[in-house]
């Protein structure tokens, strides 16, 4: 597959693209932990610099001999920003929507400023909501629920810098000034958000990992679950989305493990909400004949005992009546190809079909 990066134009310019949409892109995120719901734009005198370092920080994580992790590329590009201690104080809340989640109210004491930020620059508004969006893509979603929710603040991490960029882009482009986009590489949250921080995080359609040996790379898999738990508000939720029926279930097995509590779980997303927002990839996949599935859950009572116990192929989730899927989920075409292929051979020769095993 043609990565972001691959599609780019002889022309692009990453320094000129980031200078552009530096008013959308946070470089300096773990500054922000905490203070989120104050979060402003920074303004600096020395905008070149930070962005010179987060290039040469991105540069030098994706150099095949780098010795240096890819965790947060632009977390360490900038000099954190001077935060001012607030003090924050939350309340249970309900649901709203499909763009947001059951959360709390929040207020602070003053908004943080960043270094180098001018007065015109600072926040004087609180937001009511700070809303996580893991893989955000090129933000379409991200941008789309911003706007049906001026009071909320998105916050879109995504692994590609031009996906980043084109987000902030897209957000700027359409005067959308509550989202905000940061690229890392499987960054460890609880650097970025403070403990009960977050109001809801959202996972549309996630990498799937199917084999056994990336589960734990999976969104929904029972550490990052549990990861979840502690940078989530009283009352906030998660909520996926994904083409992948698998990916569904296997999440499903997951929540319970880690002791969250299923708000709704459907095979028709987009028939529980036919009016929320859709992105790019979202069309693209349900023109090849895909039905978006996902659920909500929030956290419960914390489990007494914590084991991985659930099958980690994605394979053992898959229909016995493999040879009737109209639609194959993204990443688990060639395994569906071989199973029945598999079955006709044995078919052929009279011996049992053959069925997945459960690993």
């Amino acid at each position: 597959m043609r990565t972001p990066r691959s599609r780019l134009s002889k022309s692009f310019s990453l320094k000129k693209s980031l200078a552009g949409c530096a008013q959308a892109v946070e470089f300096a995120p773990e500054s922000w932990r905490g203070n989120w719901h104050a979060w402003t734009p920074a303004n600096p005198d020395n905008l070149d610099v930070i962005i010179d370092a987060a290039i040469e920080s991105y540069q030098a994580a994706h150099t095949p001999d780098a010795t240096r992790s890819n965790k947060q590329v632009f977390a360490t590009a900038a000099q954190p920003a001077v935060v001012p201690s607030t003090t924050t104080n939350a309340s249970e809340g309900s649901p709203a929507n499909a763009c947001t989640t059951g959360v709390p109210s929040v207020t602070t004491d003053a908004p943080p400023t960043a270094t180098g930020a001018t007065k015109a620059s600072r926040n004087e508004k609180v937001y009511e909501k700070a809303v996580l969006d893991l893989g955000s893509g090129k933000g379409e979603y991200t941008i789309a629920c911003a706007k049906l929710h001026p009071e909320t603040l998105y916050i879109g991490i995504d692994i590609e810098e031009i996906c980043m960029i084109r987000s902030a882009e897209r957000a700027l482009a359409a005067n959308v000034s509550n989202a905000v986009f940061i690229t890392a590489n499987d960054p460890d949250l609880q650097t970025l958000f403070a403990p009960g921080e977050l109001d809801g995080i959202l996972m549309n359609f996630p990498t799937p990992y199917p084999n056994k040996k990336r589960a734990p790379l999976r969104l929904t898999y029972l550490d990052r679950l549990l990861t979840y738990r502690t940078i989530l508000a009283p009352g906030a939720t998660i909520r996926l989305r994904t083409d992948s029926l698998p990916l569904r279930d296997f999440s499903l097995t997951q929540l319970e493990l880690a002791g969250y509590e299923i708000k709704w779980n459907s095979d028709d997303v987009r028939a529980l909400f036919p009016d929320e927002p859709t992105s790019g990839y979202e069309e693209k996949l349900t023109a090849q004949g895909a039905v978006v599935c996902g659920f909500e859950a929030v956290p419960g009572p914390e489990p007494e005992h914590i084991e991985q116990t659930a099958p980690l192929s994605l394979v053992s989730y898959l229909p016995e009546n493999i040879e009737d899927m109209n639609y194959i989920p993204y990443g688990m075409q060639g395994c569906v190809e071989n199973m029945r292929g598999r079955r006709a051979n044995c078919r052929k020769k009279g011996k049992p079909v053959w069925t997945h095993p459960i690993v």
